[in-house]
C-alpha cells in the first residue's frame, strides 16, 4: 500500500433539497438547493490556498455537483475527479424520506449500523492512502465524517461538519 498521503481534508456537501426540508436523505439522490451551490462556491473559495491535487466523492449527485463546483473554484479538472460509491451516506432504511421530527427513530432497525458504517469509511480511509496525491479532498455526507472521524482518532466522539464545510481530517 502506498501511503503518501500528507494532507486529507473533508467537504460536506452543500444543503440538499431534503436538507432543507428537515427530512432524512441518507441514500435517497437528492439534489442541491441554491444556497447548497453558493456553499459549495464559498468551499471552493476556502480550498484555494489548499494545494488540493486530488478530489474524490461520493457517488450521489449532491456530492458530485459540491465537488464539480470546487474543482472549477480551484482550477482542478472535472474530469479527474474520481467517484466512489464507498463514500455515500449511511443508509437510514424506512427512516430515510420521514421529518426529521419523526418520533423515535432509534427504533426503525432497518438503519446502517454504525459499526457497518464505521467498517466501510476504514476502508475509504485505506483506498484514499493508495492514491498517490499529497492533498486529497474528500466531498462526502455527513454520517460518513463523523465515521470517518472516528476511525482516525478512536477515542473522540465527532459532530457531523455543517454543509459545505471544508475540515482537515489528517
Amino acid at each position: 500500500m502506498i501511503d503518501s498521503m500528507q494532507q486529507l481534508y473533508f467537504c460536506r456537501h452543500g444543503q440538499s433539497e431534503l436538507n432543507a426540508q428537515q427530512v432524512y436523505a441518507g441514500q435517497i439522490d437528492t439534489p442541491l438547493t441554491d444556497l447548497g451551490r453558493e456553499q459549495a462556491r464559498a468551499a471552493g473559495g476556502a480550498c484555494r490556498a489548499l494545494a488540493i491535487d486530488a478530489i474524490i466523492s461520493s457517488t450521489m449527485s449532491r456530492a458530485k455537483e459540491t465537488a464539480a463546483i470546487i474543482a472549477n473554484a480551484i482550477g482542478y479538472p472535472n474530469e479527474n475527479i474520481l467517484h466512489n460509491e464507498i463514500f455515500i451516506e449511511q443508509s437510514y432504511g424506512s427512516l430515510q424520506g420521514l421529518p426529521w421530527s419523526t418520533p423515535n427513530p432509534e427504533t426503525y432497525h432497518d438503519i446502517e449500523s454504525d459499526e457497518a458504517l464505521v467498517s466501510r469509511a476504514a476502508a475509504g480511509l485505506d483506498l484514499l492512502r493508495t492514491l498517490s496525491a499529497q492533498n486529497i479532498l474528500l466531498v462526502g455526507h455527513g454520517s460518513f465524517a463523523r465515521a470517518l472521524m472516528q476511525v482516525i482518532d478512536h477515542r473522540a466522539q465527532h459532530e457531523e461538519p455543517k454543509n459545505a464545510s471544508v475540515i482537515k481530517l489528517l
